[in-house]
């Protein structure tokens, strides 16, 4: 059996955990807020809003495929 099995809870003790969950929570309220002026104001912005929030997701996404 492999180090990692499927039955058993992967810990993330990765060095980087608090940067990885801070840039998680600003993708949200980015994306969140993109959404709520998409619905409220001008499209097009709330479009760009949306599209700069991905930029931390992508960090973070690279940061956790590297174990770091």
């Amino acid at each position: 059996m492999n180090k990692y099995s499927n039955l058993q809870p992967f810990e993330d003790r990765g060095r980087m955990r608090g940067v990885r969950q801070w840039l998680n929570i600003l993708f949200i309220a980015a994306a969140a807020t993109g959404m709520i002026w998409y619905l409220t104001g001008d499209k097009e912005i709330a479009v760009w809003i949306m599209i700069a929030s991905i930029v931390p997701k992508f960090i973070e996404l690279t940061l956790r495929i590297a174990k770091l």
